[in-house]
């Protein structure tokens, strides 16, 4: 028996080194094919977090378009607005200019707050009788403001031409 003990751990030796060594390679290609799926799934979760970082991209500038789209059409609205309220100006200008071409003065005072002071002005020039000269060149000074403010506004392009 003593005999046999020192054959039993050698081949209890060879025995483990392969086994061993077995289940090293074995170990080892399971690390490798748990590496192997690590990189896949990152790479897969990669390629995901790609596809909706590019969705959202495409969404923010989709509304960021809108919004400046919105930004525009309030700003080309105020613009308008403003031309438009200019032009009512200019409008009851020259309506309050074509009707004082039958003043008549009186003592009360209406929008101009100056009409008393006129009518003693037309009294004492009634003499020399230019009142009817002088509404003619009120006329055609509200005449000549009035188509050049037109030329003025419609020369106005959107580019800045």
């Amino acid at each position: 028996m003593l005999f046999l003990t020192p054959y039993l751990f050698l081949s209890a030796g060879i025995l483990g080194d392969a086994f061993g060594k077995l289940f090293k390679v074995i170990w080892d290609g399971i690390k490798w094919i748990g590496n192997l799926l690590k990189k896949l799934l990152h790479g897969v979760v990669d390629i995901f977090i790609g596809f909706f970082e590019i969705i959202y991209a495409l969404i923010d500038g989709f509304l960021y378009f809108l919004f400046k789209v919105g930004v525009l059409a309030v700003k080309l609205f105020l613009l308008l607005f403003e031309t438009a309220k200019l032009l009512w100006a200019l409008v009851v200008g020259f309506a309050k200019t074509l009707a004082s071409l039958v003043y008549t003065p009186k003592g009360s005072s209406d929008a101009a707050g100056y009409s008393e002071m006129l009518g003693k002005l037309f009294k004492s020039l009634s003499v020399l009788q230019i009142d009817v000269i002088a509404y003619i060149l009120l006329f055609v000074i509200w005449m000549f403001t009035a188509v050049g403010a037109i030329k003025l506004i419609s020369s106005i392009r959107v580019g800045g031409e």
